[in-house]
C-alpha cells in the first residue's frame, strides 16, 4: 500500500506539472509571453563646439575710375592763363619778347599719352640803333609786332606706390604761315632766330609747369582713399531680414592708366573679405589705413560672398520628427520592429545628437521582448550640395545608449537601424539659400545707390558649399556665392 500510495502521489504531481505547463503554453499561445525592458539611457550634454569663427575667402571688388578728358581740359584752362614767358630787356640782343596763352588749351589722349595744343600770342619789340659818326646824333628806333604760334606737347603718365601720378612732358612749337619780322627803317629783321632760342630755353620750364598741373589735377590718391573709406561702410541689402553686406578691405591693386573714349581710365581692385550677415548692422570697426599701391595689369572683378542658412535646433527637430516619427521600422524578416514616437536634435561638440523616443519588440520562439525608452545617436553634419540640405554621416549610438542596448536589446544594437536613420534624416536649406541668393542678386540689380557715392553692380554665378558650424542657437550652413562685382565711385 505505501508503495502504491507513493506511486499515486508521483503520478498526481506529474499530471499537475503537465497541466500547469499546458496552461502556460496555452496562455502564451492565446495571449503571448512577453517581458518589457525599459531603456534608461542618459542624454548627452548639450554643448556647441568652440569652432573657429567663419572667415570668408578673399575677393576682389573692382572699382572703375574714369576722369573725363574734357573735365581735365576745363580745369587746366582755368589754371593756365596769362603770361607764360616775358623778357622786356632790349639790351644785348635788341629784342624783348612776351609770350602769353591765347585761346583755349586743347587735349587729346591716346593709350598712355596726353597731347596738349596750347595757342600762344607773342609780343616782340625790336630796336634799331645806328651811330653814323662820333659827332653825329645816334639814330635809335624801336618797333613792335604781335604774332601767333602753337605749342605742342606730349605727356607720358604712370603711377607710383604712393598713388601719385607721374608725368613726363616734352614738346615743341610751330610757327604760323609767316614767321615774325620787324621792320626798322630800311631794315627787315626776322625775329624767329631770336624767339626760337628763348622759347626752347623755356620749354623745360613750361613742361615742368604742365607736369605740376597734371599731377595736382589727377589726384589719384584722393580717389583711392575715398573708395577705400567708402567700401568699409556696411550696406543694408534687405529690410525684412535686416541683412547687411560688409566689406573688409586688405589690399589695393591698380591697373595702368589708359585713354579711351574721351576718358582717362583705370581699374582699382580692392582685395577684401566680403560677407552678408542677418543679425543687424555690424558694429563699426576702426578704419584700416590705406596700404601701398600694387600695380597689376591683370585685375579681375571676381568676388566670393559667404551666404549662411541658419536652422534653429527646434526647427531641425520638427523636420526630423516629420521624417521619422510615427513610423515603424522592421528588422530580421519581421521578427523585430521599432516604433518612433518622438524625435529631437541637439548639439554636442562638433556632432549632432538625435533623440528618438521609441517602443519596440522582438520575438524569440514563443516569447516576445518589448523595449521602451529613449535612444540617442550621434552623427557629423555636412552640407550635401546635390540635395541642398544638411545631412549626417558616421551615425552611431551614443556610448551610454550602446551600453544599455547591449544589456536590454542587443538585437537593436546589432541591427541596421542607425543606418536607416542616417539615410532618412535630412534638413533642407535650399529655400533659405535660394532666398539669400535672390536677395543679394536683387540688391546688385537695383538702380538705386547702396551709398551716396557708391553704385554696386554684379552677378552671382555659382553657389559652392563651405562648411557646417554648430552654434548655441542652431545649425549654420555656409556657402560661398561666386560671381563678379564692380563698385562705381562717381561722387566726391
Amino acid at each position: 500500500m505505501p508503495l502504491l500510495s507513493t506511486a499515486r502521489n508521483v503520478t498526481r504531481k506529474t499530471i499537475s506539472a503537465i497541466v500547469y505547463i499546458a496552461f502556460l503554453l496555452g496562455a502564451c499561445t492565446w495571449q503571448g509571453c512577453s517581458s518589457t525592458a525599459k531603456l534608461n539611457a542618459t542624454a548627452p550634454a548639450t554643448t556647441a563646439a568652440a569652432l573657429p569663427a567663419y572667415q570668408p575667402k578673399l575677393s576682389s571688388v573692382s572699382i572703375p575710375v574714369s576722369i573725363p578728358i574734357a573735365v581735365l581740359e576745363e580745369k587746366l584752362n582755368q589754371e593756365v592763363n596769362g603770361i607764360l614767358y616775358k623778357d622786356d630787356n632790349l639790351e644785348g640782343d635788341n629784342v624783348a619778347v612776351t609770350v602769353s596763352k591765347k585761346g583755349r588749351l586743347s587735349i587729346r589722349a591716346e593709350r598712355d599719352k596726353i597731347y596738349f595744343s596750347i595757342p600762344l600770342q607773342v609780343y616782340a619789340k625790336g630796336r634799331w640803333k645806328w651811330d653814323p659818326c662820333k659827332l653825329c646824333p645816334a639814330i635809335d628806333k624801336t618797333e613792335d609786332t604781335n604774332f601767333d604760334m602753337v605749342l605742342k606737347t606730349e605727356s607720358r603718365f604712370g603711377l607710383s606706390e604712393d598713388y601719385k601720378i607721374n608725368t613726363i612732358t616734352s614738346g615743341d612749337f610751330e610757327w604760323g604761315n609767316t614767321k615774325p619780322v620787324i621792320e626798322l627803317g630800311p631794315l627787315k629783321i626776322g625775329l624767329a632766330r631770336f624767339v626760337e632760342p628763348a622759347m626752347r630755353q623755356q620749354m623745360s620750364t613750361l613742361a615742368r609747369q604742365l607736369d605740376k598741373e597734371l599731377q595736382s589735377r589727377l589726384d589719384m590718391r584722393k580717389y583711392v582713399a575715398d573708395a577705400w573709406k567708402l567700401v568699409q561702410e556696411p550696406i543694408k541689402v534687405d529690410d525684412g531680414l535686416n541683412a547687411w553686406l560688409s566689406i573688409v578691405p586688405q589690399e589695393v591693386r591698380i591697373a595702368p592708366i589708359y585713354a579711351q573714349n574721351g576718358n582717362l581710365s583705370t581699374r582699382i581692385g580692392i582685395t577684401s573679405y566680403i560677407s552678408v550677415s542677418t543679425n543687424g548692422k555690424p558694429q563699426p570697426q576702426p578704419l584700416r589705413n590705406l596700404p601701398k599701391l600694387v600695380l597689376d595689369s591683370r585685375l579681375s572683378d571676381n568676388f566670393q560672398i559667404g551666404l549662411t542658412a541658419n536652422v534653429p535646433y527646434e526647427h531641425a527637430s520638427q523636420l526630423m520628427k516629420a521624417q521619422v516619427a510615427n513610423q515603424t521600422y522592421t528588422f530580421d524578416n519581421g521578427k523585430s520592429q521599432l516604433n518612433v514616437k518622438d524625435a529631437a536634435i541637439s548639439p554636442s561638440g562638433e556632432q549632432l545628437v538625435l533623440m528618438l523616443d521609441v517602443d519596440g519588440k522582438t520575438k524569440a520562439g514563443l516569447f516576445t521582448k518589448k523595449l521602451v525608452g529613449k535612444v540617442y545617436l550621434r552623427g557629423t553634419p555636412y552640407y550635401d550640395a546635390q540635395t541642398t540640405s544638411i545631412k549626417l554621416r558616421n551615425v552611431d549610438y551614443d556610448l551610454d545608449t550602446k551600453d544599455k542596448l547591449l544589456t536590454t536589446a542587443s538585437w537593436l544594437a546589432k541591427d541596421k537601424f542607425k543606418e536607416m536613420i542616417q539615410k532618412q534624416v535630412s534638413i533642407p536649406v535650399e529655400a533659405q539659400l535660394s532666398d539669400a541668393r535672390k536677395m543679394l542678386q536683387s540688391t546688385l540689380n537695383q538702380p538705386d545707390r547702396m551709398h551716396e557715392s557708391v553704385l554696386l553692380r554684379g552677378t552671382i554665378k555659382e553657389i559652392l558649399p563651405e562648411n557646417i558650424y554648430l552654434t548655441t542657437g542652431g545649425i549654420k550652413a555656409v556657402v560661398n556665392a561666386t560671381g563678379n562685382l564692380t563698385a562705381t565711385i562717381d561722387k566726391f
